[in-house]
């Protein structure tokens, strides 16, 4: 299938008190476990902290190198999951976030700080506890989230650990799937704000203090 033949859309994850991380993806399609998006390898990754903006490759690892992903937006959940292969360090990585939003061409979400893996070697675990209960405990991440973001991290643990489906095979085979597409990295992000919200909403609906993203490989996309 040609690139011009899939939906283009951008995905921006967001940070209290300020800063995000966006680039593009793929619609690869829609199924029972939610919305796929694949983002080739070589595409951009653009972060912002509210003063400055830097690029680097999207899924990039501490290895400096970017990798192909696939992601899965569910049809309701406080999560995303992303997909980066066997052979990266987390071939598994889901952020805990706010329900993800869409408007325009952009998937939205804010990143409630908890980040269940399955590394290489299939150990499943959850990175970022510390950051997590200081967001808690200053009032960034609000009680109700809190247990929204506490529960969902308990099933994802569940899951991930039994490899239910779409984390047993499914998603690694959409991988492959997309990779055997061949599609164009995506580059261009000049049509998306940079800073688009000093103060973006909360999941709950009341402002809050928002957004950053750190391009690492377990930073979606």
């Amino acid at each position: 299938m040609a690139d011009d033949q899939l939906e283009k859309v951008f995905v921006r994850k967001c940070k209290r008190p300020v800063g995000s991380g966006v680039s593009g993806a793929y619609v690869l399609g829609r199924d029972a476990d939610g919305l796929w998006l694949h983002t080739p390898a070589g595409s951009v990754f653009r972060g912002e902290d509210g003063h400055n903006v830097d690029f680097c490759e999207a899924g990039m690892g501490s290895d400096g190198l970017g990798r192909a992903s696939v992601s899965l937006i569910p049809e309701a959940g406080w999560w995303i999951a992303t997909w980066y292969g066997p052979h990266a360090t987390f071939p598994i990585a889901v952020d805990i976030c706010s329900p993800p939003t869409f408007h325009g061409s952009e998937w939205t979400y804010v990143d409630l700080e908890l980040d269940p893996y399955v590394t290489r070697d299939g150990d499943v675990g959850t990175e970022d506890w510390d950051e997590f209960l200081d967001a808690c405990k200053s009032g960034l991440i609000p009680p109700d989230e809190e247990a929204m973001a506490r529960s969902a991290t308990t099933q994802l643990d569940v899951w991930l650990k039994a490899r239910t489906e779409p984390f047993g095979v499914k998603g690694f085979r959409m991988l492959e799937t997309a990779q055997a597409m061949a599609l164009p990295p995506l580059v261009d992000l000049d049509d998306v704000l940079i800073f688009p919200d000093r103060s973006p909403m909360s999941s709950t609906g009341t402002p809050s203090r928002s957004q950053h993203n750190e391009p690492t490989e377990r930073a979606t996309q």
